[in-house]
């Protein structure tokens, strides 16, 4: 393109010269056309503009994080002259087009069009837009490429993905869902102190010989059910200061360990609750599938800027008097006051797991890391290339 614009100059240059020196209508003539050649070649470029048509479209504009959806994009020439060069460029730092590159070029002959069939997929959650993003009309000479933001872009609603877990190696051997001893929070039974007449179909196991026998009666033992301690998630939405595509990934792995871990518990049986600020602290209780669907679809309108760290998080749900009880903190800071939260957690007689979403490899980083594993914290960091369920399941080490 610099070429024939250098070209183009040179003509005019030459021309006006030449008609300087010679006159005559051969040489005006010449001058003039080389005068409306890029006058012509820049009208033709905003012609094309107006008059080639673009349509796209998808299946669901509502979609999740990694699905594949159906997408289609149609560009026509509906007018009476050819149209060359006209490149489209899609959009391609948050979602991906199968069968498409970053741009492609079409020309198209009066009444032709392209028609392409795909797939999209959005690889992050948010709310954006996918597609084409603009289009780049050349002329016939290569004198003039105007590029033109398409003014009606395809937004999508994606939602975060629910990792599906098979074993939550993260958790204590005592909360694995095959050894539900003490945190997995099914209801165990308890001997009382009271006892009662027996009853036909009572288990013979629980009757209570040594009273039976002062009163000549069968009397049973009485039993309390117990309810088991709980998981508690604490999902930290404090701003993280990174480049865009870093603070999406962060946001986007925060949510999504931890609805995967309370997915893992809520298809067993197993209540957690999710603690988080947004505009004020929140707590989502979920006792069953339909609790957890309701927080997913909360998920959506989930905002990163919360007042309150993670740590005072911590600190205010120890003023219960947990203990026992198995806490996880997802978030991409390690500071002190989380430090000194952790030891109290730890103290009190609870098991806590930190989800360090970072690629801070520093060595004040490291250090903090093995000072929180000394008083007991498990730490699990997650980094932007790691994948959530095998951080979760335990399939990669603990850093």
């Amino acid at each position: 393109m610099i070429i024939t614009r250098l070209l183009s100059v040179l003509f005019i240059i030459g021309s006006g010269i030449f008609a300087s020196y010679f006159g005559g209508n051969i040489s005006y003539a010449l001058f003039y056309l080389a005068i409306f050649i890029p006058i012509i070649s820049f009208l033709y470029t905003v012609y094309v503009y107006f008059r080639f048509k673009i349509y796209q479209s998808m299946d669901n504009y509502i979609v999740v994080k990694g699905d594949w959806n159906s997408y289609s994009f149609v560009i026509a020439n509906e007018d009476f002259i050819a149209f060359r060069n006209v490149k489209v460029n899609f959009l391609h730092d948050k979602s991906t087009i199968k069968k498409t590159e970053g741009s492609m070029e079409y020309s198209l002959l009066p009444s032709d069009k392209e028609r392409m069939e795909t797939k999209l997929r959005c690889n992050y959650r948010g709310e954006y837009y996918v597609g084409v993003d603009s289009i780049q009309v050349t002329d016939f000479l290569f004198l003039f490429s105007i590029n033109y933001p398409i003014a009606s872009k395809l937004k999508v609603l994606v939602l975060p993905r629910v990792v599906s877990l098979d074993q939550l190696g993260i958790a204590p051997s005592l909360i694995d869902s095959k050894n539900p001893v003490r945190y997995s929070n099914t209801v165990e039974e308890e001997l009382d102190t009271e006892i009662r007449k027996y009853n036909p179909g009572d288990n013979k196991k629980r009757i209570h010989w040594k009273a039976s026998a002062k009163t000549n009666e069968l009397l049973s033992r009485k039993y309390l059910q117990k309810p088991k301690a709980e998981v508690v998630l604490f999902m930290d939405l404090a701003k993280i200061t990174e480049e865009e595509l870093g603070i999406v990934i962060a946001e986007d792995k925060i949510i999504e360990s931890v609805l995967a871990i309370s997915n893992y518990y809520a298809s067993r049986g197993t209540p957690s609750h999710i603690i988080y600020d947004m505009e004020g602290i929140k707590q989502m209780p979920i006792y069953s599938k339909g609790d957890f669907n309701a927080f997913y679809k909360a998920c959506v309108k989930i905002r990163f800027g919360a007042k309150t760290p993670v740590a005072e998080l911590i600190a205010k749900r120890l003023l219960r008097g947990d203990d026992g009880m198995f806490y996880v903190a997802a978030t991409t800071k390690l500071t002190k006051d989380l430090y000194l939260s952790a030891l109290k957690a730890l103290s009190g007689g609870n098991r806590l797991c930190i989800l360090f979403v970072s690629d801070d490899v520093s060595e004040t980083t490291k250090s903090m890391i093995e000072e929180m594993k000394k008083v007991g914290a498990d730490i699990y960091q997650i980094m932007s290339k790691d994948e959530i369920g095998d951080i979760l399941t335990g399939d990669v080490s603990i850093t």
